[in-house]
């Protein structure tokens, strides 16, 4: 898989085109995560513009149902969706846990 790590929030990977021979790289796309705290009182964690993981993982498990189907359906990309859905649910939980508790957007735990 060519994923580069530039820093722990922001990744570049390869892209790619169907040529004649098969995939060919054709570039680079950047993905950062967003980071930061709307509540930051030392101010000592730079923000940061950029995608959330659930977001990834939405496409992700979008992706693989909508070519998951017919003849091309298979017992393994049904089990990665599933897996998928279940990351969601844990971080949607989190996310609610955290809600609860008056940490959420925070760097409290």
């Amino acid at each position: 898989m060519n994923i580069k790590t530039t820093s722990p929030h922001n990744y570049e990977l390869t892209t790619y085109t169907v040529g004649d021979s098969g995939l060919e790289e054709v570039g680079t796309l950047d993905i950062n995560l967003v980071r930061g705290s709307r509540v930051n009182e030392e101010n000592t964690i730079p923000k940061q513009d950029g995608v959330r993981t659930r977001q990834l993982l939405w496409i992700a498990q979008n992706y693989l149902t909508e070519v998951n189907v017919g003849e091309m359906r298979t017992r393994e990309t049904s089990v990665a969706i599933t897996k998928i859905q279940e990351a969601l649910m844990w971080i949607n939980k989190r996310a609610e846990d955290r809600k609860t508790r008056e940490v959420q957007n925070t760097y409290q735990k």
